[in-house]
């Protein structure tokens, strides 16, 4: 198998998250305000301390998620490496080390990795610039670590 890489991509999920933080500060700058003509009171204050945390929040994984060389899924003879989107590090399975391939989630847009160990690792469509390079990973996935036929 010739090595094969697949950048995360992630821009709409990454316009997503910046509206929502823009809508966020407009939110908390509202609270404000009506903290300060109100005289403080403790619901307002709370209010905009909630969404002034998820504001940042928003902004945190919006940041995380930007494009960097080498970020996303790569394919060779000896397995997959996949970097991780928050934490900034690679993991490595081996093709021994995977059990099977499935496509979970209603639409399929989550592609689940399970380890003989019996843990999991997910990879999900929005990392990905398009759909239909999502799939063809997926695709290329399945065909060297099928699921099992007759899953109940």
């Amino acid at each position: 198998m010739e090595p094969r890489f697949y950048a995360f991509d992630p821009r709409p999920t990454r316009r997503a998250l910046f509206l929502g933080a823009c809508v966020l500060a407009v939110l908390s700058a509202w609270a404000l305000a009506d903290a300060r003509t109100l005289g403080d009171p403790p619901l307002a204050v709370a209010r905009a301390g909630l969404t002034g945390g998820l504001m940042l929040a928003f902004v945190f994984a919006w940041h995380r998620l930007r494009p960097r060389p080498g970020w996303g899924v790569r394919l060779s003879a000896r397995g997959v490496e996949m970097a991780r989107p928050f934490t900034g590090t690679t993991l490595q399975l081996s093709w021994g080390q995977i059990d099977c391939v499935r496509r979970l989630g209603g639409k399929g847009d989550v592609l689940g990795l399970f380890l003989e160990e019996g843990g999991r690792v997910l990879i999900t469509r929005h990392l990905f610039a398009s759909a239909a390079v999502y799939s063809e990973l997926a695709t290329l996935l399945e065909e060297r670590k099928p699921p099992p036929r007759l899953d109940a």
